[in-house]
């Protein structure tokens, strides 16, 4: 018996070291891939520039101007994703003027200042990644959201909160990063109300067209189906669900297109550090276009009665 126990002691303290060394590694790639796609564009610097401003004192500018202008929002399809996502949610409903919410996978804070400003909620954004995390710090500080919105770094899989901490969890373009799903979504279940809301934007599927940005980043993208089994393994009931694959691909091409125009009339090459961009809408355009992906926002409940 006790070589059993034994035994089974150093299987778990491997497994544990795999998990850990695992998300190290996820950590660093997708470090590194967010630099090289995006570099300094959410920049306090960049987006003062981008707004022909000087200065940048707390306050001095308004978080409407940043994400209407999709400066602040990473997420696929920008600011008019953004509304819709929000318009779905707010028929099971929106988070009321004092209400805490999750932002998970926050990156620059642009989704969270967003519902902060419209909703007039409380928000706290997490993220994996620390630079990104600094950068939602200093762009909420510039449009003076600090004492509405908060951000640390931290593991959506592993998050620092008490349960039944929020009353509404948001993950936008996020989860797909995420190996382990399970442990994922038990975790925003954790922290969620009873009856409160989880608001999800993610990709589903990874075809062929994918593997080029699997090489550099943590991509993890279920299936509907697969994603639905987590949700109700984790307690949460489907309400809503919109597919917008189509409104994606057209924000991607868009994009794309006003880029083309801009190097139309410069007489250089191509600058090289928007290439990993480039090529990561080109990989996603063929997936969702050919290859049978899809985007879709979906809305669930978590089980109980209300708080």
């Amino acid at each position: 018996m006790g070589f059993s126990r034994e035994a089974s002691s150093k299987e778990v303290l491997t497994v544990s070291r795999e998990k850990i060394s695992r998300a190290h590694t996820d950590l660093r790639r997708l470090s590194a891939f967010y630099r090289e796609v995006y570099g300094d564009m959410a920049s306090v610097r960049e987006v003062l520039r981008i707004l022909g401003r000087s200065g940048g004192e707390p306050g001095s500018v308004k978080a409407s101007e940043l994400y209407t202008r999709s400066l602040d929002c990473q997420n696929h399809g920008g600011y008019p994703m953004l509304e819709r996502i929000a318009s779905v949610a707010a028929v099971c409903g929106v988070p009321g003027a004092g209400m805490r919410v999750l932002d998970v996978g926050c990156g620059v804070g642009g989704p969270g200042r967003f519902l902060a400003d419209r909703y007039h909620c409380r928000v706290i954004g997490v993220d994996l990644v620390p630079e990104r995390v600094e950068a939602a710090k200093a762009l909420t500080r510039l449009t003076g959201l600090a004492a509405q919105v908060r951000y640390r770094q931290a593991d959506a899989a592993a998050l620092p909160f008490p349960d039944r901490a929020f009353h509404q969890v948001w993950m936008l373009d996020a989860g797909v990063h995420v190996r382990d799903k399970r442990t994922l979504f038990g975790e925003l279940g954790r922290v969620l109300k009873p009856a409160g809301l989880l608001v999800l934007h993610d990709q589903l599927g990874l075809p062929p067209a994918m593997r080029p940005v699997v090489r550099r980043a943590p991509y993890f993208a279920p299936t509907l189906a697969q994603l639905l089994r987590h949700l109700e393994w984790a307690g949460f009931r489907l309400l809503a669900w919109q597919d917008t694959t189509a409104q994606t691909v057209a924000y991607m091409r868009q994009r794309g297109d006003r880029r083309a125009q801009r190097q139309s009339k410069s007489a250089t090459a191509v600058d090289e550090r928007y290439q990993p961009a480039i090529q990561l809408r080109d990989a996603y355009l063929e997936a969702l276009t050919v290859q049978g992906s899809r985007t879709g926002v979906l809305v669930a409940g978590r089980m109980g009665t209300s708080p």
